[in-house]
């Protein structure tokens, strides 16, 4: 079971991370847990005596939590609500931001850290931001995305999306996304990708009918397995299975939109050869893609590295 007690919220007082602020305190006052607002100041970090990097006052966290429970958060906040928020600032320093982040991360045994993302786009867009992208592929806890774009405003999590490969990491995702669907009272899709078959494109246009076929032939034993798996899962939330074929990423972010999944949570190790030092392709693409936010879980082995 996923239990939340300290939460990182790294911050570098950019737009984007202001963003995932609101974030940040709807995670940590659903869950009771504590929030430890992080700066790292390194050799490349902007002036710090600069006025705009500065924590925030509480009185004004206070402020934005009210507004979130005005907009529409005030029954599932009290639901779960058993302390006031709690919440600690911290300013280190370290030769790199992301060197700095996983060791605090490290030392304080954080459950989750939650990160914004620089909203760029063209080509830079493909790097997620190097901090973000770094701490994905080495944090041993789940890491929350939010994407800078702001399609998906804090407020209460209706739909959660957990795309499965049937692998021991995408089984643990699913346990994540389970439990907290249960806290917030979110709905659960269990998601499979049929990957189209990857092989070079047949002179005899039989051939390829016959590569269609062995897809059409998994799709049935994935919804079965889907299936097992929902019920294994437990009664106390609404789960349900879909079944498509297709890119794996693409699809999966094909899926988050068109569910209006206000989050997705998806496994580091699949069946493509995962490692600490390169997040799996699909996981990467969806956490560097996904318009709505995406919770990063990474595999058991990894964990306890």
């Amino acid at each position: 079971m996923l239990e939340l007690r300290k939460i990182l919220f790294p911050t570098d007082f950019s737009p984007a991370s202001v963003a995932a602020l609101d974030h940040a305190l709807l995670w940590a006052e659903v869950t009771d847990a504590e929030l430890l607002l992080l700066h790292v100041l390194s050799l490349t970090t902007a002036d710090p005596f600069n006025p705009e990097h500065h924590f925030p006052e509480p009185d004004a966290l206070f402020d934005r939590l009210q507004t979130l429970a005005d907009s529409g958060m005030a029954e599932l906040l009290q639901a779960h609500r058993e302390k006031p928020l709690r919440l600690r600032e911290f300013v280190r320093r370290a030769p790199e931001v992301e060197r700095g982040i996983l060791d605090f991360a490290a030392a304080e045994k954080v459950d989750l850290i939650l990160l914004g993302t620089h909203g760029r786009r063209g080509a830079s867009h493909l790097v997620m931001g190097s901090v973000a992208a770094e701490v994905l592929r080495r944090a041993p806890c789940p890491v929350m995305v939010i994407p800078a774009r702001g399609e998906h405003p804090a407020g209460r999590i209706h739909r959660i999306l957990a795309p499965v490969d049937f692998s021991a990491g995408s089984k643990q995702a699913v346990a994540v996304a389970r439990d907290l669907a249960a806290t917030t009272g979110a709905s659960l899709e269990l998601f499979h990708v049929v990957p189209d078959l990857e092989v070079p494109l047949p002179m005899n246009p039989a051939g390829l009918g016959a590569s269609m076929s062995v897809v059409r032939d998994l799709v049935p034993a994935a919804r079965e397995a889907l299936a097992e798996m929902a019920t294994l899962a437990g009664s106390e939330v609404t789960i349900t299975t879909e079944v498509w074929h297709g890119p794996p990423a693409p699809t999966i972010l094909n899926r988050a939109v068109e569910t209006k999944a206000d989050l997705v949570v998806i496994g580091t190790e699949g069946h493509t050869g995962l490692d600490r030092l390169l997040l799996g392709s699909v996981a990467e693409r969806v956490a560097r893609l996904a318009t709505a936010p995406v919770l990063v879980v990474p595999s058991r082995s990894r964990a306890e590295d």
